[in-house]
């Protein structure tokens, strides 16, 4: 229909006019542009500065709460280093074997796959440092009872680290935003 085009134009048109920006800084900038990381998983959700902001040492023990395909557990591995644990929590069994995987072919010894609960991630009392949750808080059905047996997981001084994609994130990047993977800010604090 003539008005669905004229909606479609008018979206392409804005989609296009978002990105001229970005496209100019590319274009003159080339020379410094790494293309080798445009489009990859690192480019997105930045691994190093994720692991750096979080601030972990040697010795330290972190969980990675919904840890898939364990995209996030050699880097922080490297981090907590060989006197440091981390453990790779999943409660889809499906996914266990991918994520065991990953560890077993990335010979990550101080990592420990624990299939957690959809009301408690199963993991030692008291003895974490930091937590880790990227693109999972959303998943988390009752979470009030969840952070409740997640906060006797922490040890002393513990933190829990949420990235979340932002449903009201608005403009280009909200094309980019998998309807029912995102989260309200507010809801996160």
């Amino acid at each position: 229909s003539r008005a669905m085009n004229r909606s479609m134009n008018r979206a392409m048109s804005r989609l296009i006019l978002g990105l001229l920006p970005l496209l100019t800084i590319a274009c003159t900038n080339a020379s410094k542009l790494d293309v080798s990381r445009v489009g990859s998983r690192a480019m997105w959700q930045r691994p190093d500065d994720v692991v750096r902001a979080l601030n972990l040492g040697p010795g330290d023990t972190v969980a990675d709460l919904g840890a898939g395909d364990g995209y996030f557990v050699s880097y922080l591995a490297a981090a907590v280093g060989p006197d440091g644990a981390v453990y790779a929590v999943e409660v889809d069994p499906e996914v266990v074997p991918e994520l065991e995987k990953t560890i077993s072919d990335e010979k990550l010894e101080n990592v420990e796959v624990v299939v957690g609960g959809y009301r408690d991630p199963k993991l030692p009392d008291g003895t974490l440092d930091v937590i880790l949750i990227v693109n999972t808080y959303h998943h988390i059905e009752d979470r009030e009872e969840y952070f409740r047996n997640l906060q006797q997981d922490l040890a002393p001084g513990g933190r829990v680290a949420v990235i979340e994609p932002n449903e009201d994130l608005s403009g280009v990047l909200s094309l980019f935003l998998d309807e029912g993977h995102t989260s309200r800010a507010p809801e996160v604090r």
